[in-house]
């Protein structure tokens, strides 16, 4: 009876030890999983956003009226400022005068700082999400606008 108790106690430091091997991998790969799904959530929400902004704009030719719509519905993620509008021709080359069936790009830029993973030296994420759609009306002034 005291060789089993003798041997239980030794294997609890082992334990220990193994855990404090294991324990610092573990806990990366959950920040970082968690990190990346904040990070989904957010270029998510931001897609759809400037879909939404492509879809009032098909209708509307006020800059700023597409760009609040876009911030709004991106909640916190955006500045309206930061929305950029521009106008293209079906083969997609720029044009000063969009007419109906040309096309209209809302784009804003995306920028993610990991705030857990940032501890261990990952990064950021810096790119740009777009959507666009065609346009049922036509806009006179379509050099676009934005930052």
């Amino acid at each position: 009876m005291v060789g089993v108790r003798a041997k239980v106690a030794s294997e609890r430091g082992q334990t220990i030890v193994e855990f404090a091997l294991i324990a610092p991998v573990f806990f990366i790969l959950l920040f970082g999983i968690i990190d990346f799904g904040l990070m989904l959530n957010h270029r998510i929400t931001l897609e759809h956003a400037v879909r939404e902004g492509s879809r009032y704009g098909m209708v509307t030719a006020d800059c700023a009226a597409i760009q609040q719509r876009t911030a709004d519905r991106a909640g916190d993620v955006i500045d309206p400022a930061d929305v950029t509008i521009s106008y293209q021709s079906p083969d997609g080359s720029a044009v000063t005068s969009a007419m109906p069936g040309d096309n209209v790009k809302v784009s804003a830029p995306f920028e993610w700082q990991f705030p857990l993973m940032s501890r261990f030296g990952v990064g950021s994420i810096d790119t740009s999400v777009s959507g666009s759609g065609r346009l049922e009306l036509a806009v006179s002034s379509a050099g676009g606008c934005g930052p």
